[in-house]
């Protein structure tokens, strides 16, 4: 039975709200590098199109932190009577915490697509549309990975 997790809920809405403001501050970050670094100039460009990529990549680490979730709950019950370990280390407790590894997988693979695809539409347009293309192309990407994840890795499936 898959993980359904309600997100207007108590307990998971300040979750949503930890990724959408992860993802917003990555997203502001990348405003700065493209108004300072990559000279885009249009503030449409930079203000409108970060804020729906922003909700795409909220949404994408939404889907992974569910797949993530159904995988540990599976493991949970597969091995519920086991010995714990107690000595655990910093990264490994960082990396427990629910909300960084969906993070990570998120701003990871929309980076490495968004300077793929930015470096690929530089070569053949201006600096304004190659960013207005490559950050939603990104995030196109992220999805169709996130639900890669979701499918395949955590094996939910939708009706």
């Amino acid at each position: 039975m898959p993980v359904r997790i309600r997100w207007k809920s108590k307990n998971y809405y300040g979750i949503a709200l930890m990724f959408l403001g992860a993802c917003g501050l990555f997203q502001s970050l990348f405003i700065i590098i493209a108004q300072f670094i990559l000279r885009v100039g249009n503030y449409f460009a930079l203000i409108i199109i970060p804020l729906a990529v922003s909700l795409g990549l909220t949404y994408g680490a939404m889907i992974i932190f569910e797949s993530i979730a159904q995988v540990q709950k599976r493991t949970q019950l597969k091995t519920q009577f086991k010995k714990k370990k107690s000595d655990i280390t910093l990264t490994k407790k960082i990396l427990i915490f629910p909300i960084t590894i969906p993070l990570i997988i998120t701003l990871a693979v929309f980076s490495i697509f968004f300077i793929i695809s930015y470096s690929i539409s530089i070569t053949f347009l201006d600096r304004r549309l190659s960013f207005t293309i490559s950050e939603p192309t990104g995030v196109l990407i992220l999805l169709l990975i996130a639900n890669g994840i979701e499918k395949y890795y955590g094996k939910v499936i939708r009706y």
